[in-house]
């Protein structure tokens, strides 16, 4: 436990470190006349930070160290709050001044208090016993190295245990004769969950219900929002009017189902009222629809099963434990004959709770794979797996905690912060990690590609579960079951990471401990009007209830007034909390790292500059175009810049600073930015970015410049690190695309929408070397024939065809040699998918969604892959939607 306090004691004093170093090399007119004492303070700070380190790896209980860690970080604390209060007063005495100078009695003021806190660090420091127990402490032996493993591009999901369960199951819900619910029961951890979520997702049910899906419910639900889960997940829309009633959008959910089949799966339920309040207006009892129900209470099973006995879970066999863990731990490869005795005794001391399995597969994916290694796991868990344990399950957890890296404490504590049952956007969680100072750049890898290996590392221990994969296996969404959740929870409030505020808890009282980010999970108004200030609160993260609350311009002044030193807001859902208007005063948390809010807003004003700390920029606006008014190319830590519009961006002639070309060397991605910005002088303060996506009349990125003699397009070719570029076409049809040499050199993946081109216009993108997926959405391209170039199109691996009017198109594997994966959706007049595809040896699968008349040809594929005769090994799925009247072939 101590060494998660170090970890999160080595954030703050990062985050002070960066702003102290911000302000000695970029606001150096703050602090003009007191600069020498912020230089000391920073040679302090900087040298608390290897001391922290060394605490880490001593892992002591010895007092005196343990009164040094407590001793250093009240320092630093203070330190935070005075210097980041003094930033705030400086900016906002210059604003209201018009000068950026400071005046001379806050100087006097601030250099008076710098000056007693480094006389407390000098007393630290020359307390000789503190060096004594640093000098003799003896630093664990290290591990022999182990090589790392990269996280797989496509990773297969391990069950084991269940096939003779889910069939059961299955058998029950395909039977039309009657509406039926049934209740999967059994204890915490014991694969609830995951049988019905391999139910769910088998190509049986796929293909049976018209309408599927899958709610989390849990002891905190509110009707109102699983409705809207329900008609979002119904419409594949994030479109749906927060503003209706509980009865109307249980009426919008009837006439959504019709006449069709439908399947609803209630997870984790703990109520039988829970159930019916949910079921009862919305749902018709029809038969062949059915309900499925994951619940770890006998009287909600039996109550709620409406035929025959609810469905008891059976622990695992010895047998089936080492299967799991063998494939949890190994992947697709086998246990080493040495190792192997060992792992079975761990499986079958587990007592056939997959959760234990999972767990503890966890702890030995991160140690070495040697045989004293595995005997010390086998001999010293025997406590933890005794009969009692079902009551072990923290002990359990805490296992694997103990035995993460320090770095990766912080990392998991802190997904405890977000809703249960909730996808998280991994590129936002990873953003939220930088922003929190948890995420150090090291060795030759960006912040983001450490965040990046921390989420992996999570994923592969079992901690954390990849819920969604980008086409190229990059995590998109990831989740924590609930039993791990709490268990962040609880230790991250013992830990003071962080402090949750709900309805039932005092909100007062909560934001009184000492915790230094409130994770909110009620109405934002209501949390803010009863706000008292706090300097102490750096993160403020708001999972308000999906309903829409547009918030005026008052409660973004009590929303400053009460956090003064914020250095990350964020709002999820997207659209939970509306700001009407940009305030002046939002622009005054001048500490801001990570900001994320919707607007109803068309303009950001100039004042958006003033947020120079800012590394994460996320703005979701209703309106079409965004134009910012901020001389955002001088905001020095910017690294992402994301909305949903077409942002026009500030010209650099507007810009009233002297800096050089490439100040936004920081800057990895813009989306979505408005054509005319895409300028030599903009493109090249941008020179670092690696997503790049662009919004607007495409056309005039083609038009020749007179001033420079080439398109803007031809710019996009000088952005040697961009890999991912994404054209959203709002004006025009485009005619045609650049040529080869005017596509960034790298680039990875492309997305083209609503760009409506000739079929035989994408020949050039068949030569681009290093393209490998593209995706060609909403009428990208049109026409009714498509035969691409043969020997074009080397490298592409996922290909994604949306709303197009394509009949006939011929390909074979000299076409897509690389191809693994082809998604078409809504290609209604596509008569049949190019069966010499078939060939293709690395094609892995193949998805339609309403794409009814290619259905034939797809199965055609599917029964050629199943051919004992065909030499891929490699698993292939057909997936359609909606699914048809009656099976076709199984998968591989």
């Amino acid at each position: 436990m101590e060494a998660a306090v170090s970890v999160v004691a080595e954030a703050v004093v990062n985050v002070l470190a960066e702003t102290l170093t911000g302000l000695l090399s970029e606001n150096f007119q703050l602090i003009s006349g007191v600069d020498d004492d912020v230089q000391k303070l920073l040679r302090s700070v900087n040298g608390f930070k290897s001391i922290l380190k060394e605490y880490r790896k001593i892992r002591t209980e010895n007092e005196i160290v343990k009164q040094l860690v407590k001793d250093i970080m009240d320092v630093v604390y203070r330190s935070e709050n005075l210097i980041d209060q003094y930033v705030v007063d400086a900016n906002i005495h210059a604003e209201k001044k018009l000068t950026n100078f400071v005046d001379f009695g806050k100087k006097k003021e601030v250099a008076k208090n710098i000056k007693t806190i480094l006389d407390e660090i000098k007393v630290i420091q020359e307390k000789t016993e503190y060096q004594k127990v640093i000098e003799n402490s003896v630093l664990p032996r290290e591990h022999a190295p182990s090589v790392q493993q990269k996280a797989p591009k496509v990773e297969e999901e391990y069950v084991v245990g269940f096939d003779g369960e889910a069939k059961t199951i299955i058998q029950r819900l395909r039977d039309e004769s009657s509406y039926e619910v049934i209740s999967v029961l059994g204890m915490a951890g014991l694969g609830k969950t995951t049988l019905a979520n391999k139910v769910f997702k088998s190509q049986e049910i796929e293909y049976h219900f018209m309408h599927r899906v899958w709610i989390y419910v849990s002891q905190l639900y509110k009707k109102k929002d699983v409705y809207l889960q329900i008609l979002k997940k119904l419409q594949q829309s994030n479109d749906t009017d927060t503003r209706v009633t509980e009865e109307e959008l249980a009426l919008k959910i009837k006439q959504v189902l019709g006449l069709g089949k439908y399947l609803i799966v209630l997870d984790d339920v703990w109520t039988k009222e829970a159930f019916e309040d949910i079921l009862h207006d919305a749902f018709p009892e029809r038969a062949g629809c059915k309900v499925l129900v994951t619940t770890r209470k006998d009287e909600v099973a039996m109550m709620v099963n409406s035929l025959g006995e609810p469905h008891r879970l059976k622990f695992l066999e010895p047998g089936e434990s080492w299967e799991l863990l063998e494939k949890k731990v190994f992947k697709k490869e086998t246990c080493p004959d040495d190792l192997k005795p060992y792992g079975e005794e761990v499986a079958k001391k587990c007592g056939g709770l997959p959760l234990a399995v999972v767990i503890i597969a966890g702890v030995l994916s991160g140690k070495p794979k040697i045989l004293s290694e595995w005997r010390k796991v086998a001999n010293s868990y025997d406590y933890f797996f005794s009969n009692e344990i079902q009551k072990s399950y923290e002990d359990l957890i805490r296992l694997s905690y103990d035995d993460l890296p320090d770095e990766l404490k912080c990392c998991f504590l802190y997904l405890g912060a977000f809703p249960n049952g909730n996808d998280i956007p991994a590129a936002k969680l990873m953003q939220l990690w930088i922003a929190e100072g948890f995420i150090e750049e090291e060795g030759g890898l960006n912040m983001e590609g450490i965040a990046c290996e921390n989420l992996c590392g999570l994923v592969s221990r079992n901690l954390v579960m990849a819920t969604k994969r980008k086409p190229d296996g990059e995590i998109k969404t990831c989740r924590v079951h609930d039993m791990l959740l709490q268990f962040c929870k609880k230790e991250a409030k013992g830990e003071t990471l962080f402090n949750e505020i709900n309805e039932t808890n005092d909100m007062n009282q909560q934001q009184g401990s000492s915790c230094r980010l409130l994770s909110v999970h009620c109405a934002f108004e209501k949390f803010i009007s009863s706000t008292k200030p706090k300097q102490k609160h750096r993160s403020l993260l708001c999972f308000a209830a999906s309903n829409g609350v547009q918030v005026p311009p008052n409660t973004i002044i009590s929303l400053r007034k009460a956090f003064p030193l914020l250095k990350v807001l964020h709002f999820a859902p997207d659209d939970s909390v509306t700001f009407t208007t940009c305030h002046k005063d939002i622009f005054r948390l001048f500490h801001l790292r990570y900001i994320a809010i919707s607007t109803t807003v068309q303009i950001l004003p100039k004042e958006i500059a003033n947020l120079q700390n800012v590394q994460t920029l996320i703005v979701r606006t209703t309106r079409p175009t965004l134009e910012i008014k901020g001389d955002i190319w001088n905001m020095p830590r910017l690294r992402h810049f994301q909305t949903n519009a077409s942002a026009k961006l500030p010209s650099l002639s507007a810009s009233k600073t002297k800096r050089a070309p490439f100040a936004n060397e920081n800057l990895q991605t813009l989306s979505k930015v408005s054509p005319f910005s895409c300028t030599p002088a903009a493109l090249a303060k941008a020179s670092n970015i690696k997503k790049l996506g662009i919004r607007g009349t495409l056309a005039k990125l083609l038009e020749i410049d007179p001033t420079s003699g080439s398109s803007l397009f031809k710019n996009l070719g000088k952005l040697k690190k961009l890999v991912n570029l994404k054209l959203i076409n709002d004006g025009e049809k485009l005619q045609r695309l650049p040529q080869k040499y005017e596509f960034p050199e790298n680039l990875r993946k492309l997305t083209l929408s609503k760009t409506s081109l000739q079929w035989k216009e994408l020949t050039v993108l068949g030569t681009l070397e290093t393209l490998e997926i593209l995706k060609l959405i909403e009428r990208a391209a049109e026409g009714e024939y498509w035969e691409p170039t043969i020997g074009g199109f080397l490298y592409l691996q996922v290909l994604h065809i949306d709303r197009t009017d394509l009949r006939s198109w011929n390909a074979s594997n000299k076409n897509f040699p690389r191809l693994r994966s082809l998604v078409l959706s809504h290609c209604e007049q596509l008569e049949m998918i190019p069966l010499a595809l078939a060939d293709i040896s690395s094609l892995q699968e193949i998805e339609l969604k309403h794409t009814k008349k290619a259905i034939k040809s797809a199965q055609d594929i599917l029964k050629q892959k199943q051919n004992p005769t065909e030499k891929s090994n490699r698993r292939f799925k057909l997936t359609i939607y909606p699914p048809l009247p009656r099976d076709p072939s199984q998968a591989i």
